[in-house]
Formats: C-alpha cells, structure tokens, sequence
C-alpha cells in the first residue's frame, strides 16, 4: 500500500514575485514557507480533538497520529474529511505518561517494561530516572514488526498518510543507526516521506514555553516570524481541549500540561495571528506540499 498525496495546496496570503509588508512595516519574502504540525492525535481524546480544531480553525496543515493510542478512530472519522490536511504516521517506541499508558500493536517483549506498556522513554535523558528504551536489549526485528504495523493501520484508517515521524525523538538514529535506516527504508517501501523537520527543515519555535499566555504567545510567534529566512521552516506544538482527562496528564517531569497545550491550541486557532501570517506573505504548507514540490 502506498501512501496518496492528493490533498490540495492551502495557503495565507501567498504573494507571488513581491516582498510584502507586516503590520509593522517590516518586509517579507514570497519565499518563506512555514510548515505547521499538530502533534499526539490518537493518544488522547482531548489531544485528538485540539490537533482536529488546529486544522478545521487554525493553521495547522499536518497531524501525527500515534497509533497505538486508544482514539485512532475518533482521529480518523475528524481528520479524513479535511482535504487540506496530511497525516503522519507518529512512530511510537515509548508511553511517558503516568495516567494514560499504550502498548505496541504487535508482541514485542523487547520494547516493553514488565507491565507491558512502553517505557517512558525512548532515549535515556541525563538527570532523569525513568526507564529509556534505549538501555533495554530492544531486538531490531521486533522495532521493524511493531513499525509496519504501525504504518499500515496508519494506511488503512487515514485518506491523506504522507509522512513518518518519531514520537518524542527527531530521527531513530538517535537510538541506534540501524534503527535510522530501518525507518527510512519503510518510508521509501511505503511512498512515503521521513520526516525532515530538524534535518534539511529548520525547526521554528514559535513561542517559549513560557508564560502560557496565550496573547504573550501570539505575540512572540508573530515577532519571530518577521525575522524568518527564505525557505521552508516548521513549527510543532501539541494542541489539546481543556477537560478532566488533560487535567489528569502528567508525570514527574511534565507539570502544567494542560495549561501548555490549551494555551497552544488557543495560538493556533487566534484569527489575528492567521491575519498576520496572511499579511506577512508567508506560505503555510503541509508535509504533502514537500513532496509535490
């Protein structure tokens, strides 16, 4: 199965063979592109819901659907019937939440902890005491068997797959080469694209993480994308609806949770900052626009 690049190209205020001027004056290229990424669908209902809303209402022009998650489907029946919008296949290796746990698709005994849920985390982190992935004896045959499961439940339940990329880790080289090579050749065997974002795509961060205002982010987001070089730059961030399951995320890591990805999915969705963006001729494009192109 292959995956399907057919979703049209939408874009804010393109303007062909001319600078544009900001609300402040400031002059933009017509060769700024801005690829903007709505992370975590199928994981939670309230994640699943805000990436849907950062699509229907906002910018957001590619979702990553984790498909171990338990809303896989409520993510399907939201995100099929938006033309404009790509999916990727957000390959999942670990489960860093205290409250809300998954579990790989396939039996895989050497990508789990004894619970048999997925470690927290993928990669060991210096100062954190969580089990990593990475200090396990993962067996390769069995990380290739839970991705390809992974990417074709992705094909058989998403009209627009078009990418791959790793949840919570930038590029599976980080594990270990052969990991890296293994994602890109799925990608190749499947048509479809590995994720660029922190190699040949810049990553655009759009706001700190700090404070969760979400008018300080606004804010913050439309000063630094006055100062964007041409080419393509992408923004992630995680949207979310405020309710009692978002309230419930967390570990001994993560504080204010949901406070962070209510206060993104409300930059997201904020009119003035698509009037800005429209204003300063930025192109906002989805991983599919990277193919075509």
């Amino acid at each position: 199965m292959r995956g399907r690049f057919n979703a049209p190209l939408f874009l804010f205020g393109r303007r062909r063979g001319y600078g544009t001027v900001g609300q402040n004056g400031s002059v933009m290229t017509k060769d700024v592109k801005l690829l903007v990424r709505a992370d975590d669908a199928g994981a939670s209902w309230s994640g699943t819901m805000g990436c849907h809303l950062a699509c229907r209402d906002g910018i957001a022009r590619s979702v990553e659907v984790m498909m171990p998650g338990a809303w896989v489907a409520l993510a399907a029946d939201l995100l099929n019937p938006l033309a404009h919008v790509d999916v990727g296949v957000h390959l999942t290796l670990s489960s860093e939440w205290d409250a809300i746990r998954w579990r790989p698709l396939t039996t895989a005994p050497s990508l789990v902890g004894a619970d048999g849920y997925f470690h927290p985390l993928v990669l060991t982190r210096i100062g954190d005491t969580r089990k990593s992935l990475q200090a396990q004896p993962w067996e390769l045959a069995e990380i290739e068997a839970e991705f390809r499961a992974q990417i074709e439940h992705g094909l058989q339940m998403f009209e627009r797959v078009t990418h791959v990329s790793g949840h919570m880790i930038i590029d599976f080289a980080q594990l270990a080469p052969e990991v890296g090579a293994l994602v890109e050749g799925l990608a190749q065997e499947y048509g479809l694209l590995n994720d660029p974002l922190g190699r040949t795509v810049s990553e655009f961060s759009g706001y700190a993480r700090e404070p969760f205002d979400p008018v300080m982010r606004r804010q913050s987001f439309v000063k630094r994308l006055r100062g964007l070089s041409p080419g393509v730059h992408g923004f992630v961030d995680h949207p979310a609806v405020a309710n009692e399951e978002l309230s419930a995320l967390g570990n001994s890591r993560a504080v204010s949770v949901a406070e962070d990805r209510t206060s993104c999915l409300a930059v997201m969705t904020d009119p003035l900052l698509r009037d800005e963006i429209a204003a300063l001729g930025i192109e906002v494009i989805g991983y599919g626009d990277l193919v075509r192109q």
